[in-house]
């Protein structure tokens, strides 16, 4: 499913949306085939796993479609760790069963990458997540820093708003936290103040309002496949503050950014570096430069494209 065809911004290769809750995988299927979409010539990508996105594209990939299993970071070291007895069990019973007919796998990050060829032992192609570039506009020279994802233990939002109370509280610094609340709301709430606030989930203009004025975007992550949020920060030209767990090394390596671990130690520390430090109106250019060369759109459509390509050639 790309888009829905009534959008008025739709681009110009679409297909049908095809609602599928609740109903019979056959049902569905004959709907697709009716559409035109034949089995050997259909790729169904499946993005998370553990149970229903695993189960579907196993059912569709019986009945002859192609299928691209898509782990999002769900079997990373980390996540495999939490709940593990329950998640080993589930794995070996079934999730290898079922991943075993996919005709490739996709990883998200080059760490990823790794971890799922030692874990799956097969090869696995290497795709990052893209976003569409916004136009650029340069930041002002303030302190408003962003964390912008789910209120999910995993996340570091506890250490984060520790930190930041210790460090940043009576300064004209703000920290804008966004995102539904997974448990960890209430933990933080004793924190929120005058220069640090709970907006709720955004979008629309309201999420393009924060990343357009924030000039940090932070995420001190435990575990990420490869967090999404991050790079759209980026092409916004915010300067990411995340952990090696965000499987982005390229922002250590190119210094695009600054590392953040899920310590409040840690966090500490690069605040204090921060807090009195002139914005870095260059480093803010060169994220959107960045992205825009390697993580828009077009950029990792042209890898889809080529993944895509490649297995029509294998058939």
């Amino acid at each position: 499913v790309v888009c829905d065809q009534r959008q008025p911004d739709a681009p110009a290769l679409t297909v049908p949306i095809i609602w599928i809750e609740g109903r019979p995988v056959a049902e569905w299927v004959e709907e697709l085939n009716t559409l035109g979409f034949k089995e050997k010539e259909t790729i169904v990508v499946s993005h998370g796993c553990w149970k229903k996105p695993t189960r579907v594209a196993y059912q569709m990939k019986r009945r002859g479609f192609n299928w691209i299993y898509t782990p999002h970071g769900m079997l990373e070291p980390w996540s495999l760790a939490n709940h593990r007895l329950k998640k080993i069990i589930y794995y070996h019973l079934f999730e290898k069963r079922y991943f075993r007919l996919a005709d490739a796998v996709r990883a998200v990050s080059t760490r990823e990458k790794e971890n799922l060829e030692r874990l799956l032992r097969r090869k696995v192609e290497l795709v990052e997540n893209g976003v569409k570039m916004p136009v650029y506009k340069p930041k002002q020279n303030t302190l408003q820093f962003l964390f912008m994802a789910r209120l999910h233990f995993k996340k570091g939002i506890v250490p984060l708003v520790q930190a930041w109370s210790r460090v940043m509280k009576g300064t004209s610094a703000k920290l804008f936290i966004a995102g539904p609340d997974e448990g960890e709301l209430i933990k933080i709430r004793p924190f929120l103040n005058e220069n640090i606030e709970y907006v709720g989930a955004v979008y629309g203009e309201d999420k393009v309002k924060l990343l357009q004025e924030s000039n940090y975007y932070v995420l001190p992550s435990f575990s990420e496949g490869f967090p999404t949020s991050v790079v759209e920060a980026m092409s916004y030209g915010a300067i990411p503050l995340i952990s090696a767990g965000c499987n982005f090394p390229e922002v250590f390596e190119k210094s695009l950014g600054y590392r953040m671990e899920p310590k409040e130690e840690d966090i500490a520390v690069q605040l204090n570096n921060l807090k009195d430090k002139i914005y870095d109106q260059s480093l803010s250019k060169k994220n959107y430069d960045f992205i825009e060369r390697y993580y828009s759109v077009p950029a990792i459509g042209n890898k889809l494209m080529s993944m895509y390509n490649k297995m029509n050639r294998q058939e």
